[in-house]
């Protein structure tokens, strides 16, 4: 369910609704429903015709907060949004603030719709709504004490930073048509309390109360106009029915919504730059006007003009040098044209590489990202008997190998990279890294790659090589598939050395099977955690068997 606004968690900001307000009527911009009954609108005044008055642009707002209003009044299911640009000289999201011509000042962070369902009063015989009605304010109330501004964030920092460092894996180069199939996989929704107990995340104060107000599912779709870079970020209602949120048309129009507010947020410091150029430019024509009438008071009159004579007699010579003189003129005009040219993108290449080295040493300097919470002895005590569990039938398993194969192939389980990965289930149980899709696909691409490196032709002088190249090729190319797995790389390096590897590699794999499932059945026995955090392939498998047997 998608409620209204309700008015236990209202915060000292005006809602967008009032932003748009016209000859004293508010243009309400909620629609939904509410199990408990809200209030009624008052009716709207009726012109004798019962013409409805088109839309116009309204003075007193300026065009980004009208942008935004008007965007979000035809989007579903939306709690509002934040809007963010990047700021190309120092590396960082920088958070971008509406104009409040009713109450003066600025809106910044989250622009509300409405506000959240977890924090609504009106939800209180439901559930217990002080908690997220005490995060709410401090994300939306500046008046609070424990008020939490939108600061710059740097890539990777906090729920922005998160997700604009994900946005290349999401973004599209165009909107689908309506109707295609592939049109939900346009708007990724995240799932905010999971970046906020996600030990592999920087802790973030502003993240952790998002979580907590109720802003629970949150995407961003970027924009850039002009190379004006940035995103909008829109908060979703986890109650709402997700086949309206993410039906064809809703999603063209968040997307279509994005680049409309990208535009007006470039557009309002090209604005405010061309009005303050006007201005000056009024400044000095009315500077000038009055140098002059102050020459033509103080000397009396007008400047003499030249007799009529003088200007005939040397009409003739004039027109004979102008020839002669044209010619040189533009040679003269080309030469200066050229050294102003390349004066001019000399200089924008120093200013350019200026701004390249400050933003480099600034990222040299750290960002505001805070500590990780520490875990609880319960926590630290799974992840003790999980790896000695594991690393017992690991090195049992390797005692056997050994010895069975001591006095002919000598194989082994290969245990450094275990470590690594055991690391990973154990304490970064949610972190993308540790699934199973990673551990079981990143193994495999590595150990191939391993194994025909070592197949390469060096000189003994030389075979150190091999232990260099096999990680080149296998942490860049995990990157690019999306199977990024630390010990995969650390695989890489050991099995790109050694003899009778394919052999070698099966046992390894063996392994990370264990791993795997000794993960499984160990981390779920806590309430606090939960491995893997899907079976995406197993799931797919399980949409098209109920597609299958509904057909």
């Amino acid at each position: 369910m998608d409620s209204t606004q309700g008015d236990g968690a209202t915060s000292s900001r005006p809602f967008l609704s009032s932003l748009i307000s016209k000859k004293g009527v508010s243009d309400s911009i909620t629609s939904t429903k509410n199990d408990a009954p809200a209030p009624s609108p008052a009716p709207l005044p009726v012109t004798p015709s019962n013409a409805v008055e088109p839309i116009e642009p309204i003075p007193n707002v300026d065009i980004l907060t009208q942008t935004v209003a008007m965007s979000m009044k035809s989007l579903y299911g939306i709690y509002g949004i934040e809007i963010w640009c990047f700021n190309e000289g120092s590396g960082k999201l920088e958070n971008i603030a509406l104009s409040d011509d009713i109450e003066g000042g600025t809106i910044e962070g989250l622009l509300l719709k409405r506000v959240t369902q977890d924090a609504d009063e009106i939800n209180r015989k439901f559930w217990n709504v002080d908690k997220p009605q005490e995060s709410f304010k401090k994300l939306t109330d500046k008046s609070n004490k424990g008020y939490l501004a939108p600061d710059p964030v740097g890539p990777g920092c906090g729920l922005p930073g998160a997700l604009w460092s994900e946005i290349g894996k999401y973004a599209t180069n165009g909107l689908n048509g309506i109707g295609h199939s592939n049109v939900s996989h346009d708007v990724h929704w995240r799932e905010v309390d999971e970046l906020a107990d996600d030990p592999d995340q920087p802790y973030d104060d502003r993240l952790q109360h998002l979580a907590k107000a109720g802003f629970t599912r949150a995407a961003g779709l970027p924009f850039n106009v002009k190379n004006f870079r940035g995103m909008v970020i829109y908060f979703a209602n986890p109650h709402g029915d997700p086949d309206h949120l993410n039906c064809d048309l809703n999603l063209q129009m968040i997307h279509h919504s994005s680049q409309l507010i990208g535009a007006a947020a470039a557009f309002r410091p090209a604005q405010e730059e061309s009005e303050a150029y006007l201005q000056e430019k009024r400044h000095q024509t009315w500077r000038r006007v009055k140098i002059k009438i102050l020459t033509i008071v103080r000397f009396g009159g007008s400047l003499r003009a030249k007799k009529k004579g003088g200007l005939q007699a040397s009409s003739g010579d004039g027109e004979k040098s102008g020839n002669r003189r044209s010619a040189f003129a533009k040679v003269h005009e080309l030469s200066v044209r050229v050294r102003k040219d390349f004066k001019k993108t000399a200089i924008q290449a120093k200013d350019d590489l200026t701004t390249k080295a400050n933003r480099w040493v600034s990222k040299m300097h750290g960002g505001n990202a805070g500590i990780p919470p520490s875990f609880t002895w319960t926590q630290t005590l799974w992840s003790f008997v999980g790896v000695l569990v594991t690393h017992t039938i690991l090195s049992r398993l390797n005692s056997f190998i050994m010895t069975e194969t001591a006095d002919t192939t000598k194989l082994s389980l290969v245990l450094a990279p275990f470590g690594a990965l055991t690391t990973l289930q154990y304490n970064l149980t949610p972190a993308p890294a540790s699934q199973p899709r990673n551990a079981i696909f990143a193994q495999v691409m590595a150990l191939t790659v391993a194994n025909l490196v070592s197949y390469i032709p060096f000189s003994a002088n030389n075979a150190w090589f091999r232990s260099a190249l096999a990680p080149a090729i296998v942490i860049p190319a995990m990157a690019k598939l999306g199977i990024t797995h630390p010990p995969a790389g650390a695989a890489s390096i050991v099995f790109s050395s050694m003899k009778n590897q394919w052999a070698n590699m099966g046992i390894f794999l063996c392994g990370v099977s264990i791993t795997i499932i000794n993960a499984v059945l160990i981390n779920n026995m806590s309430d606090k955690r939960q491995y893997p955090t899907s079976w995406p392939y197993l799931s797919k498998a399980k949409a098209k068997v109920g597609i299958c047997k509904d057909e």
